[in-house]
This record gives structure tokens, C-alpha cells and sequence, in this order.
């Protein structure tokens, strides 16, 4: 990687596309793990074939994109479908967010990605310059998911405990913003990170 990647990273619900929509605010460049997902899983995704041929026609929509709420109910009921589906979508993400990252530039790049602690733990791979994680406590974060409609409880209790804990989150990154606040308070943070990671970009210094 030419450019230093930042990743960031927090459950569900910390205000990781809110955070990614200020630092492009600020020139930087965003691959997003989540809408490379979206891409390989619409119609004539690069994902879709593999998905039918292991799941079946009926996690596939009409217009030849993966039916999100099935798959999801699939996942839930078997948690074996859901490594399945992973194990799919994985390595043709990362394909496409190393791609996306080595054509970056600028003092630094970000890669938002919700699963960092859960794929790395604490290793660190050799592309990644630093992890920067949103922190939240639990009750508002369930409260701002449930704003924003959510699954049924049992379901997102099951989503929830498929994720690092904080403490494991905390952990893994270099910087933690706590997003608690309000979107002023959030968009602060970010220029004080941003300040602070174009100081110490190594891109800077060569």
C-alpha cells in the first residue's frame, strides 16, 4: 500500500457511516466494507452464483440479488449457513477493499470494516497503519439501533453476540473515539483524529 490505511471499526450502531461521511468530508478516501458486500450481492454480483449454488434460489430476489431478510433468517436459525455465507463473501471483499486501498491517496486512507476484532484479534496485518474503533455503552447503543427500526429482539440479541465485546474492541485499535455525544461532538473528534493522523502519516514524513 502506497498510502497509509487507516481502519476503522465498531459494533453496530457507533456511527461508523456517520464517522466515514466526515473524514470524506475532509478529503479522505473510504472503502467500505459493508458496500463492497452490498456490490458483490447485487443482481450479477460476483458473489451471487456462489450463494445460490450453496444456499438455493430461494435467498435470491427476483431481480437476481441476494434477499437480504432470508438470508439473514437462514443465518439465524443455522449458525453453520452463516460461517458458509462468510466464507464466500469474505475473501472477495478483502480482494476488492486491497484493490480499492491501492489506489488511494492522500496522508492516509480509511477501511471501514464492523468485523476487525472479530477476523484479527489482536494480530495486526502488515498493511494496516492504524485501528481507530467508535465506542459506545451498551444501552445507547441498542437504544440508537432500535431509532433506527431493528430486527427482533432474539435476532439482534444473536447479531449482537456474534461481535467483539468492547473490551476485545478496545483492545484491538490504537485510538477509541467515544461517540456518545452529538454529531458535533463526533464531527470534533474526527478533525481532531484527522489532525492527528496527517501529523504522524508516514507518507508525510518520507
Amino acid at each position: 500500500m502506497k498510502t497509509p490505511v487507516v481502519v476503522l471499526t465498531g459494533g453496530m450502531g457507533m456511527g461508523k457511516s456517520t464517522a466515514c461521511s466526515l473524514l470524506q468530508e475532509l478529503g479522505i478516501e473510504v472503502v467500505d466494507a459493508d458496500s463492497l458486500a452490498h456490490q458483490l450481492t447485487q443482481p450479477d454480483g460476483e458473489a451471487i452464483a456462489a450463494i445460490e449454488a450453496v444456499f438455493g434460489r430461494s435467498v435470491i430476489r427476483a431481480d437476481g440479488g441476494l434477499d437480504r431478510p432470508a438470508m439473514r433468517a437462514r443465518a439465524f436459525e443455522s449458525p453453520g449457513q452463516r460461517v458458509q455465507l462468510e466464507s464466500i463473501l469474505h475473501p472477495l471483499i478483502q480482494a476488492a477493499a486491497q484493490e480499492a486501498l491501492g489506489r488511494a491517496r492522500g496522508p492516509y486512507c480509511v477501511y471501514a470494516v464492523p468485523l476487525w476484532a472479530e477476523v484479527y484479534g489482536q494480530e495486526r496485518p502488515d498493511w494496516a497503519w492504524r485501528v481507530v474503533t467508535l465506542d459506545l455503552p451498551t444501552d445507547i447503543q441498542l437504544a440508537r439501533i432500535r431509532s433506527r427500526g431493528a430486527p427482533p429482539d432474539d435476532e439482534l440479541q444473536a447479531m449482537l453476540d456474534r461481535q467483539a465485546s468492547r473490551r476485545d474492541r478496545r483492545q484491538s485499535a490504537d485510538l477509541v473515539i467515544d461517540n456518545r455525544g452529538s454529531l458535533d461532538d463526533l464531527r470534533r473528534e474526527i478533525r481532531a483524529l484527522h489532525t492527528r493522523l496527517v501529523s504522524e502519516s508516514p507518507s508525510k514524513q518520507a
